[in-house]
């Protein structure tokens, strides 16, 4: 348990995909965090909250079913700050107006500040900022006064006049937002004088916690190889002792290249025990024949996990003294719709039924739940786990089967002109693809096309025009949430849907084009992760259409496009194509939001 009399500030939930975000950077300040549901905050009941802070959500405060808070911000005895939604959620109830649509803006915009604002003080006048809104507050309430504007909005930040309520429509959480934490840390110098707070006393919580809930029972844990499995595999060793923790790697067909055995390769030399390996291919391709739907996938690969460890477990004669540990980590479960207000964007494999029923019957523990990618990072290094494992580029749960992008072979096509008027103003020519990926815009789902684009002849190939043209292209067409970039033409009879499942053979195919990939990829500091997308697009040789997406990002929450220089990727693109089997080669150009790192 928390030790008493520690200084927090109070995140309240409105489902929005960074409320752990804030939460989590509110520590790396120094500070506690305490993320709650809105209803069951009650000013006065923890004396230990020193600030409060509203964050976003995919509600529209305009809505007569509108989230809100059982207090009046302008009367709480400490300083708040609403965030996106939180922001048009104070502004409304004090009495400002809130307006849907017409400043829709979703990815990089710059901001003119006061810098007599509390929040601002000290910062340049112009600030880079990351906005993800459809509403925005068209006037403040009385007493408050605007401190920051954009372009396409008058009301980007406000603050009352008694310096004790503050709104940002921006994202101040968010790496894109290039002052972001120094606007944060304002807020917070506004709450409290001291911040013990540290990474030490978070890894302190989780061992008492895994003993907690582990009671006398023997641990069983899945192993991925990714760093999350690891590290907490790490963990309940160091907390229950290693004769008491059995881990087991799935191999289910759907790794990379020659991946499970490089996984039971540095476990073994790390020097852990109790390993096992079950080969579960031909299971999980035979529940995944014929399945397009990306939700039934998750879904299949999350049930057949817990079918191999309840195998596993009466081989090994256990009973029911044992107790399941997953390396579930925040944006699994947040995306997963894990809070009450929040949208969908996909269901984790960690999340599905199975998993829920067995969580309820306190029979799951995750001692990473509440943590994201790099804070995770942060704790193997506490742990003294290797640099090289930790640094290994991120990898899903549901693996390979979430990269191959399954058709029945149906689709269909959006109208091309608004696309092509809006790529002419940058050089650029293109098309939408009849196959959709998923996304996040204002923190809701999308399910939408993406736009391939390409220089016009004669135009030199530059990223500034790219990235510019993919936001602006996203933002302005409601039925597109990505654009892909390729190095050639893609005229309308060049490449047709067709049908493609999660087969052996589309799936050794995809691990020898990623393989290529990751021997680019995995060198360069500055990309997080490079996901392949085997896409269900036939040129007229019968080869496939792939995507490749390296992206930069340091918590997996935002994600920014890395602009690998032509002349590499035109290297890499020729070495791809050699490959038997493969086409055209796109490029991902689309930040998250408004995409998600996987298409699936």
């Amino acid at each position: 348990m928390l030790e008493q009399d520690v200084k927090t500030i109070a995140v309240l939930d409105f489902g929005g995909q960074y409320t752990h975000l804030i939460a989590r950077r509110v520590r790396n300040l120094n500070l506690f965090s305490r993320i709650y549901q809105p209803e069951q905050f009650h000013p006065g009941r923890d004396p230990d909250v020193v600030g409060v802070i509203l964050s976003g959500g995919p509600s529209s405060v305009t809505s007569r079913e509108a989230y809100s808070v059982n207090f009046a911000p302008s009367q709480l005895d400490v300083p708040v700050l609403g965030i996106c939604y939180g922001h048009q959620l104070i502004a409304s109830m004090e009495g400002g107006a809130v307006h849907s649509g017409g400043a829709r803006e979703y990815g990089i915009a710059s901001v003119r500040c006061d810098r007599e604002s509390l929040l601002f003080h000290d910062l340049e006048p112009e600030q880079t900022v990351w906005m993800s809104h459809g509403d925005h507050v068209e006037e403040v309430p009385p007493g408050y006064r605007v401190t920051a504007s954009s372009k396409d909005l008058r009301v980007a930040a406000y603050e009352s006049n008694d310096g004790r309520v503050f709104g940002l429509q921006f994202h101040p959480e968010v790496t894109h937002t290039a002052n972001g934490l120094t606007v944060l840390d304002n807020f917070l110098s506004a709450c409290v004088d001291h911040r013990p707070w540290n990474a030490e006393s978070m890894t302190d919580q989780i061992t008492r916690r895994i003993r907690d809930e582990a009671g006398n029972s023997r641990i069983f844990l899945l192993v991925s190889g990714g760093v999350d499995s690891l590290v907490a595999l790490k963990l309940c060793i160091d907390a229950l002792g290693e004769d008491r923790v059995i881990s087991l790697h799935v191999d289910n067909g759907l790794m990379r290249l020659g991946e499970s055995a490089q996984i039971m390769d540095y476990l073994t030399n790390l020097g852990f025990r109790n390993l096992h390996i079950a080969n579960a291919e031909d299971a999980f391709l035979d529940q995944l024949a014929g399945v397009a739907e990306p939700e039934a996938k998750r879904k299949i690969i999350g049930r057949l996990f817990v079918e191999v460890l309840n195998s596993r477990l009466a081989d090994l004669e256990l009973g029911e003294d044992w107790k399941l540990v997953q390396g579930t980590i925040y944006p699994d479960t947040i995306e997963s719709g894990g809070t009450d207000k929040a949208a969908v964007i996909k269901t984790h494999h960690n999340r599905v039924a199975e998993i829920e029923k067995m969580i309820e019957e306190g029979r799951v523990i995750e001692p990473l739940k509440d943590l994201y990618k790099d804070e995770v990072r942060i704790l193997g290094e506490h742990l003294g786990l290797p640099e090289h494992l930790l640094n290994r580029h991120p990898f899903p749960g549901p693996g390979l089967g979430i990269r191959v992008l399954c058709s029945d072979g149906f689709g269909d096509e959006p109208h091309e002109e608004a696309l092509s008027s809006l790529l002419a103003e940058y050089g650029l020519e293109g098309r939408t693809l009849p196959v959709r990926s998923v996304g996040v815009q204002g923190d809701a789902r999308t399910y939408h096309h993406p736009a391939a684009v390409w220089f016009a002849p004669g135009v030199t190939p530059d990223w500034n025009t790219l990235n510019m043209c993919s936001a602006r292209v996203i933002n302005r067409l409601q039925t597109v949430n990505r654009a892909v970039y390729c190095r050639h033409p893609v005229g309308p009879g060049d490449l047709t849907l067709g049908r493609q499942y999660a087969t052996r053979e589309t799936l050794d195919l995809l691990r020898q084009v990623d393989a290529v990939v990751r021997r680019h990829t995995d060198t360069i500091p500055a990309i997080w992760q490079a996901p392949v997308v085997i896409l269900p697009l036939y040129d007229q040789a019968g080869n496939r259409a792939f995507v490749i997406r390296p992206i930069c990002s340091r918590d997996a929450m935002t994600a920014d496009v890395y602009n690998m220089d032509f002349p590499s990727l035109d290297t890499l693109i020729a070495e791809l194509q050699q490959i038997p089997g493969t086409g055209p080669i796109f490029y991902d150009l689309t930040t998250k939001p408004p995409g998600t790192i996987e298409w699936e």
